[in-house]
């Protein structure tokens, strides 16, 4: 006997009796029960190729028979007796229970599907959270780097920028400092006709105990006294 059969296209779920299940189960001959669906599909106009199957006898033969469903079923057996309608009809129960799980089972399906689907998202949701977390903190860490850099960059410009405002540094020096530094005596005049030679202007700074000194270039100093500045003032200078 065939078991319960489900329609190609999932979403319709018809529950359909093939007409040699209604053979065995009535005992009528096959051919005379596919006779009476052929009665029923003339009568209703129905297309007798949607309900047709292909199956092989016992003989490896190819024949034919129908699937109908339910109502068909119930339309087909109202012409037998009660004592063979009642046995249709409990196998048709028969197969209901039987499908009952599998319909159930399919129906939540979509609603698997879906959650599947939530899942899914509000995962990719959690995962670009955290990947702009990430970036949030990369950023604010670059930002701090910067500013520090910056800072550090500024304390450098406004050191040297002292330096050279009190008249020792790489650049620039007066006579004063380069003697604290050195231990010896050196004399502005020839620094001072050097600046004129050279078309410069010597800068004049604050001084303790003159009020305004002159401070004189790096390569003065190493033109007339072969003093380095560089290397005299650079070792202090971060």
């Amino acid at each position: 006997m065939n078991q319960i059969t489900f329609s190609d296209q999932v979403h319709t779920q018809i529950l359909t009796m093939s007409s040699r299940d209604i053979s065995e189960l009535t005992g009528k001959r096959h051919p005379d029960v596919k006779r009476d669906c052929e009665v029923i599909f003339t009568e209703l106009e129905l297309d007798v190729s949607k309900f047709a199957h292909i199956y092989f006898d016992s003989m490896n033969r190819q024949q034919t028979e129908y699937a109908l469903p339910k109502d068909l079923v119930e339309t087909l057996i109202t012409g037998y007796s009660i004592k063979l309608r009642y046995q249709v009809i409990q196998r048709l129960h028969e197969l209901e229970s039987i499908r009952q799980p599998k319909l159930m089972l399919l129906v939540d399906l979509p609603s698997a599907l879906r959650a599947l689907a939530d899942t899914h998202e509000q995962l990719q949701q959690a995962q670009f959270e955290r990947e702009s977390a990430v970036k949030a903190k990369a950023l604010i860490n670059n930002k701090k780097t910067a500013t520090a850099m910056a800072t550090a960059s500024n304390a450098i410009q406004e050191n040297l920028r002292l330096k050279d405002h009190i008249g020792q540094s790489k650049r620039n020096a007066t006579v004063l400092a380069v003697e604290r530094l050195t231990g010896n005596s050196y004399t502005w005049p020839p620094l001072k006709k050097w600046c004129k030679s050279h078309g410069v202007k010597p800068s004049r700074v604050h001084d303790e105990r003159y009020g305004k000194v002159n401070t004189y270039p790096a390569q003065a100093w190493m033109d007339i006294y072969k003093v380095d500045l560089f290397a005299l003032f650079g070792r202090s200078t971060p």
